[in-house]
Order: structure tokens, then C-alpha cells, then sequence
């Protein structure tokens, strides 16, 4: 059985009043100002010390004489920003604020948006739909979930089928992520509107070829395990329920992270469906090695711990039938991570082996990035264009 929720255009909104009844006055947390400057503010009369944390530096905030703790950032660029408070040593989310970046089986952190001329803002003309499905994986043994954006003015009558991207999330998130912080239907929204992208379906599916999520990313099963049941069960579903497109030409994937690594995967093994790859500052360190290391779950998702090398026998085992001749029917081969990314040097291995092996690619390596949402949101506005 499939469950389906539809969700029109997504986007984020401003914050809104909070307070605890009887504890104190009404709170606004974030506050964004038409600088681009954003205050913090928190109720927490009994608290010795408060700090924002995730938007650059630790922010120590100040309380006043109602017990409201408050502190302002310089003025930021449009942006999507996630931060947490820190009172008192322990982390909370923004009590004051319902957005929200999901983390697998939790809230992650508050988020905040800085409005302004980028393609992660909403913009101008209509908007897309996304609609959530809920389904039971025969491959996996779970039950997951995944989301299926359709463009402006999408019409399931017209003549050409719609091409299909799946864009994949990293390790430690779900299948809303590339939604709620990547922000990837307004992306889209806006590419379509402004004509510099193909209006396409897009799916965002659960990342994780095995029932215990992150905890189990590890094993050298799961993106084997994750890229069949993306090939055998979703994009079926999706090619029934939608007026897609279903010969390979029309067919991208790509993702950030755990999900560049499983879109490379699962586009070089499954090339007779997939034509157009994308991997942003993939954790290639998560496919099989030829000779296993101890596994480490919490290391490529952060980009700096965690084994940073392999081996060519490794990539060996997990493209064993790779050369230039089986991937000249591949109309896009797209590899980008930032420079300052812990992921880098693994990125710049497997591209040395691609050489090797006669294989043409597109090279990307973008100065002033680590592992970062505004890499992958600028990652995803340089695909789309490139797409079918």
C-alpha cells in the first residue's frame, strides 16, 4: 500500500511569537532585517550562559532584565542558515521558530532564511507540487518514504513525457532534506520560470539501502542494496504514477555526499536507465573496498573524519566493467567538491582513476567551500540547466 500526501510549493517563511505562559514576555526568534542582519532571542531567565551556534562563529548572546537573551549577526547574504542555541552547555532548536532542517529520526537544527536575489529564494510566476509517498520496500525490508516534485504548469496530457532527475540526500538526513534546507523545488521553480532548465519531475527518495539509516551506512551492502530498490521499486512507481519519461536519455541522478556517491553508483552500474550523473562532493569512501576497513558511520557526511583514502583496487571493485567505451553513451558525467572539503582528496583519487581509465568527465573544484549546504544548493543551480 502507498501513502500519498500532497504538499504545494514548499517554501519558508518567517518566524513567528513564542513565549512560555507565565514564564515571561512574548519572544521573536529570528529576526531578520532588510540588511540581511538576523537577532536571536531566547527566554531562559535561569540560564548562566546562551550562544548561537552553526552560522560561522559561536554568537554569545545577552540577557536583559526579563530574562530574554538575545545577539545579532552582521549582515548575511541571501541564504539558508541553520544554527542551534547552546545554553548552558547543552544544544536546543529555536523554541520561537517552526522552521526546521529534518535529520533522520530527529529535528536537526532552526533554520532561518535571508531573502534576496537568489535561486533559493522564491521568485516570481508559479510554482511546482510535491507530494510525499509512503511505501513498503520488498528489496529493503522497510517502510520508506520519498518525494516527487512536479514542475509549473505541469500537464500529464501533453505530448513529450517529462524527463526525470532523482537528487539524493547525505548521510544523517531523509528524503525531505533536498526540500526544507536545499530548497531544490524553488530552485527548479525559478530555472523553469526564467527558461534556463527543462521543466522536469523531480524525486528525492530515502538515502539508505538498509533499515538502520545512518547507523548502518557503512556496510558494504548498502548503496548496492540502495541503488536496486531506487531502480526496481521507486522509479517504477513513478514512471506509472507520472507522465514521465522512461528511456535513459531522459534520466538523470545526482546528490550531495552519501548521495554523490550513491548517484555515481547507481548511475555507472544502471547506465541503461541513467544518461546524465551529478555527484557534489561525494563521500566515495562508502563503496566497498577490496580490502574492508573498520566501519566508521559518522565519518564522510561531515566531510573531515572518517578514512579520507582509497585505493584504484577499490574503485576497481566497485566499477569492475568501467572504461571509455561503456560510458561514451553517458551524455553527462558531472563530479564537483569544494576545495577546503575533507572530501576533496578522495574526489581528486577517483578522478585520477577515471583518467586512467580514458573516461571524460566535467571537473569541478570550487575555491571557498567545505562540506556545505550553499556549495550543493549552487551545485544543483549549475546541473539543472545541463540536464536533458
Amino acid at each position: 500500500m502507498i501513502f500519498r500526501t500532497t504538499i504545494l510549493s514548499l517554501t519558508l517563511a518567517g518566524a513567528t511569537l513564542w513565549a512560555q505562559p507565565g514564564r515571561g514576555p512574548a519572544v521573536r526568534s529570528p529576526e531578520v532585517s532588510p540588511d540581511g542582519k538576523i537577532t536571536f532571542r531566547l527566554l531562559a531567565p535561569n540560564a548562566r550562559e546562551v550562544a548561537v551556534t552553526g552560522i560561522g562563529q559561536p554568537l554569545a548572546m545577552r540577557k536583559d532584565d526579563q530574562g530574554v537573551w538575545s545577539a545579532a549577526t552582521e549582515a548575511l547574504q541571501p541564504d539558508l542558515y541553520t544554527y542551534v542555541f547552546s545554553v548552558d552547555g547543552a544544544t536546543f532548536n529555536d523554541p520561537g521558530n517552526p522552521l526546521f532542517k529534518t535529520a533522520y529520526g530527529s529535528a536537526g537544527q532552526s533554520m532561518v532564511r535571508v531573502p534576496g536575489p537568489a535561486v533559493w529564494n522564491p521568485g516570481d510566476g508559479p510554482h511546482g507540487a510535491v507530494t510525499h509517498y509512503i511505501y513498503r520496500s520488498a528489496l529493503i525490508g522497510d517502510d520508506r518514504d520519498y518525494y516527487v516534485y512536479t514542475p509549473p504548469t505541469y500537464d500529464s496530457h501533453r505530448k513529450q513525457p517529462y524527463p526525470v532527475l532523482f537528487l539524493l540526500h547525505g548521510l544523517g538526513d531523509d528524503a525531505s532534506t533536498w526540500l526544507n534546507v536545499g530548497a531544490a523545488n524553488i530552485i527548479l521553480d525559478n530555472l523553469i520560470n526564467q527558461g534556463k532548465a527543462k521543466p522536469m519531475i523531480m524525486v528525492n527518495t530515502l538515502g539508505y539501502g538498509t533499515p538502520g539509516g545512518p547507523r548502518t551506512a557503512m556496510e558494504p551492502a548498502m548503496i548496492p542494496a540502495f541503488a536496486k530498490a531506487l531502480v526496481e521499486e521507486v522509479l517504477p512507481r513513478v514512471e506509472k504514477d507520472y507522465h514521465a519519461a522512461k528511456d535513459r536519455n531522459h534520466h538523470a541522478i545526482a546528490g550531495l555526499s552519501m548521495g554523490g556517491a550513491e548517484s555515481l553508483y547507481t548511475g555507472l552500474t544502471y547506465m541503461d536507465r541513467f544518461a546524465y550523473i551529478g555527484s557534489f562532493s561525494g563521500a566515495f569512501v562508502m563503496w566497498p573496498r577490496a580490502n574492508p576497513a573498520p566501519p566508521q558511520p559518522s565519518g564522510p557526511a561531515r566531510g573531515g573524519r572518517g578514512p579520507q583514502r582509497m585505493d584504484d583496487a577499490d574503485f576497481a571493485k566497485t566499477f569492475p566493467n568501467l572504461t571509455s567505451k561503456t560510458t561514451s553513451q553517458l551524455r553527462l558525467l558531472w563530479i564537483a567538491c569544494g576545495l577546503d572539503d575533507g572530501l576533496n582528496p578522495v574526489n581528486r583519487q577517483f578522478k585520477a582513476w577515471l583518467k586512467s581509465k580514458d573516461v571524460q568527465f566535467t571537473d569541478l573544484e570550487i575555491p571557498g567551500y567545505a562540506h556545505v549546504w550553499p556549495l550543493w544548493r549552487r551545485n544543483l543551480a549549475e546541473l539543472a540547466p545541463l540536464l536533458f
